[in-house]
């Protein structure tokens, strides 16, 4: 009998940083628990050093569209799982709306419409909504079960 020596560090058990990426106007979504708000340095053009919010979830639900490497948008939408954790990166518009919400919250992305740039030869600037359902109470959505498992870390300080 022959043992098959396994790699633990073969590519097929590479873990993959998971981006949302926002696509398609009013396709492209995702719903889920925030766990977590950090920085990271931009690596943006232009903007390279300063540093960014990155949004951390716990999905509930979601899809969107990625491009090519020509920058042409696949038509078949990444799906995501629920439980996966997904990232979103922070820019102006989508920091004003996420200053309220707090770690635990169930929070959605959604990329509603583009705008025109002010500046010629720039992209259209892509309109990123933030969402914070309710309870019937009027409450905001909790992910009780993830804040309880998450007692003692720090997370329930935030």
């Amino acid at each position: 009998m022959t043992i098959k020596k396994v790699d633990d560090f073969d590519s097929a058990n590479e873990v993959q940083s998971n981006w949302v990426k926002f696509n398609v106007e009013g396709e492209d979504k995702i719903m889920g628990t925030l766990i977590g708000i950090r920085k990271i340095k931009s690596s943006i053009p232009g903007q390279e050093g300063e540093d960014v919010n990155v949004y951390d979830l716990k999905a509930d639900y979601g899809s969107f569209h990625i491009t090519d490497d020509n920058k042409k948008v696949i038509e078949e939408p990444i799906t995501v799982e629920a439980e996966s954790i997904w990232s979103i990166g922070g820019k102006d518009i989508i920091d004003r709306q996420m200053i309220n919400v707090k770690v635990g919250q169930k929070v959605g992305f959604k990329f509603t419409e583009q705008v025109p740039s002010k500046t010629k030869g720039f992209a259209p600037a892509k309109v990123i909504k933030v969402y914070t359902p309710k309870n019937d109470d009027g409450s905001f959505k909790m992910d009780t079960e993830w804040l309880e498992s998450e007692k003692g870390s720090g997370y329930d300080q935030m």
